[in-house]
């Protein structure tokens, strides 16, 4: 679904072709920061402030990757980092 019309994503499309590799992957860059932010943003609202740099790196990888990754192995990755 989009709501985008035809013409514009045409526009988009020729304005990202127009940019160099470098600004292409700057621009890739910046909106993987700002997803990145608010994915931890949301970690953090949801579990709190304090929660640890470990618990947080386990909870990124299960929001990014929890669907594809059988349970078994989450299970693992969640002991080695949280102990």
């Amino acid at each position: 679904m989009t709501d985008t019309p035809d013409f514009i994503v045409r526009k988009q499309f020729e304005i990202i072709q127009s940019k160099t590799v470098k600004e292409r992957f700057e621009i890739f860059d910046g909106m993987m920061s700002f997803v990145r932010q608010m994915t931890i943003k949301r970690i953090k609202k949801r579990l709190g402030e304090d929660i640890s740099d470990a618990q947080l790196k386990y909870e990124l990888i299960k929001e990014y990757y929890g669907a594809e990754l059988p349970e078994e192995q989450m299970a693992e990755i969640k002991m080695r980092l949280v102990k």
